[in-house]
């Protein structure tokens, strides 16, 4: 019988050697002999099969196998990111009927010591492959893999597209989703790590948008001590607040056989109309509102109004259109509390050059299918009603329009404790040295800005501002959406989190970059919230020296 005794290997692993082994015999052999060195191809091969105990991750899970391990040459065409090891493997769920966790580890032959876990989006349902660059890195950078770093994801325990959550019929499966898939991908990674590398990263980072930037959240409230930094962009931390919100949007929006519904045309006046009042606050006329402040005070929705309040057409709004738009723009509230005590949403940037394009805009037709259509409806309406049929009623064949969140409080509350990341309590990430990067656009259509400012606020109350400054920091970029927008963001997140982190140099005169197509590469300071850049004057308007953070 043949043991094998893995043996230390250094931080930064080279391809022609990436785990030594030593091989002892119980029926002889020369126990003296030098170790055999594998290549990048024997090492990656022999995880092929592998297998994973449930003891190995730190919740109850029925193991995981690896069902491929694949080396993926640097010369393979298409592939940016030099040498590394493809391993798909699945996490079995207690429950025989929940679905696997598909997961994607890489493993670089060239690590760096490293590891990187990156989130999904919307429902999720497909695989986060860690092949591409960070959410909003730098155009032009390395990704992550190309660097070095281990990179991670899953598909958080099911199949489906963006707006699918059927899976959440299954209590396994929605726990999954709600952050249980986090922390079994994460120790299911490490177990990887040790098999191709004998040993642990040295840093373990995570990073996501959107459904991400919540998966960020829920990863540093309750796993802190497995991350060393952070990175959440226009995070759905509060998830089931947020659906419960849109759920009432879209019931205004369809009201009365939907006569406050806004088509394209209208949607274009109303964003056409807040562009030129509000555009050149800043100091200039370049398509990017950045005093969103200055603009709440400074254009009047009344000067759109329809003669007596009628429907004329698209050059104006109805009274119905307009109290619309009223109620898009006010705070929502639930009238019940959710986890951690939150009882209410942020309006929407509507009136600040708020963004509404394809999935996340006001849709085609007044009124809508059941269940809604993406694209075709209101974007809020599409993806609060897989929450509604699926979360919370349990029933499929429900009109989500129908939908009195009051009648359902009690497994409102329940599933929100399940999904939601709604605690300001983040001191056991600090006190372990993690750092969190925040960061929101102004016109986003998905997740209002003014929800990240809700718990910044929170966060400023636990901690106190120069508490806070010593670990996070909140960057409101304007113009820029969930993707889209005016000023598409693009910047080094990662670097910057990585010297914080690793050597102490908290974040300075940070520049991002447009990477809009026809936008000219222009930049802009990255302004720590609630500044925001002002124009000098003069100097070139594409340049961020021309540009400083005011807050006033």
């Amino acid at each position: 019988m043949r043991t094998l005794k893995k043996l230390r290997v250094p931080a930064v692993v080279g391809s022609a050697v990436v785990l030594a082994v030593a091989l002892t015999s119980c029926g002889g052999g020369d126990r003296n002999a030098t170790p055999v060195a594998a290549t990048a191809q024997d090492s990656c091969t022999k995880l092929g099969g592998l297998t994973i105990a449930a003891a190995a991750i730190g919740l109850p899970t029925n193991g995981a196998d690896v069902k491929s391990a694949l080396l993926v040459a640097a010369t393979e065409a298409g592939n940016a990111n030099g040498e590394y090891c493809k391993v798909l493997a699945a996490i079995h769920p207690v429950d025989a009927s929940a679905p696997d966790i598909n997961i994607e580890v890489n493993l670089p032959s060239a690590w760096n010591g490293k590891a990187l876990q990156l989130g999904g989006g919307g429902y999720n349902g497909t695989v986060v492959t860690g092949l591409n660059q960070i959410p909003f890195g730098p155009v032009a950078g390395a990704t992550p893999l190309a660097a070095g770093y281990v990179t991670l994801g899953s598909d958080s325990g099911h199949a489906g597209q963006v707006a699918d959550g059927s899976f959440g019929l299954n209590d396994e499966a929605l726990a999954n989703f709600g952050g249980n898939q986090l922390k079994k991908t994460h120790d299911a990674a490490i177990a990887l790590l040790q098999a191709r590398y004998g040993k642990a990263p040295e840093r373990f980072y995570i990073a996501g948008s959107s459904q991400g930037g919540h998966e960020v959240f829920l990863a540093i409230q309750r796993w802190p001590g497995d991350y060393d930094g952070a990175i959440a962009t226009h995070p759905v931390y509060n998830f089931m607040m947020l659906q419960t919100n849109g759920n009432a949007l879209a019931r205004a929006v369809y009201a009365n056989g939907g006569k406050g519904w806004l088509n394209p045309g209208k949607v274009s006046v109303l964003q056409k109309a807040v562009m030129g009042a509000c555009d050149a606050l800043d100091a200039v006329a370049d398509g990017v509102i950045s005093n969103v402040a200055g603009c709440a005070s400074t254009f009047k929705l009344s000067s759109l109004r329809c003669p007596r309040g009628a429907d004329t057409g698209d050059t104006c709004l109805s009274d119905a259109q307009i109290a619309v738009v009223n109620k898009v723009n006010s705070r929502f509230e639930l009238g019940f509390p959710l986890q951690a005590g939150v009882d209410s949403f942020a309006r929407w940037p509507i009136l600040e050059g708020g963004d509404w394009p394809g999935l996340f805009g006001f849709g085609s037709r007044p009124v809508p299918s059941s269940p809604p259509t993406p694209v075709a409806d209101f974007g809020l309406h599409v993806l609060a009603d897989p929450m509604v049929r699926f979360f919370i009623t349990k029933d499929p064949t429900i009109d989500s329009l129908t939908f009195n969140p009051r009648a359902h409080a009690e497994r409102l509350q329940a599933v929100s404790n399940i999904v939601d990341a709604n605690s300001p309590d983040i001191a056991a990430f600090k006190s372990r040295g993690g750092k969190l990067l925040l960061m929101h656009g102004t016109v986003d259509s998905a997740v209002t800005p003014y929800n990240s400012t809700d718990y910044y606020a929170r966060l400023v109350t636990q901690f106190g501002q120069g508490g806070l400054d010593e670990f996070v920091r909140f960057y409101m970029v304007p113009g820029f959406g969930h993707g889209s927008g005016q000023f598409i963001a693009s910047w080094d997140s990662l670097g910057t989190l990585e010297k914080w982190v690793e050597q102490g140099a908290a974040p300075l005169s940070l520049v991002v970059t447009d990477a809009g197509k026809g936008n000219n590469d222009r930049t802009r300071p990255l302004c720590v919230y609630p500044t925001w850049p002002k124009y000098s004057g003069s100097g070139d308007a594409n340049a961020a020296t021309s540009f400083s953070c005011t807050g006033t």
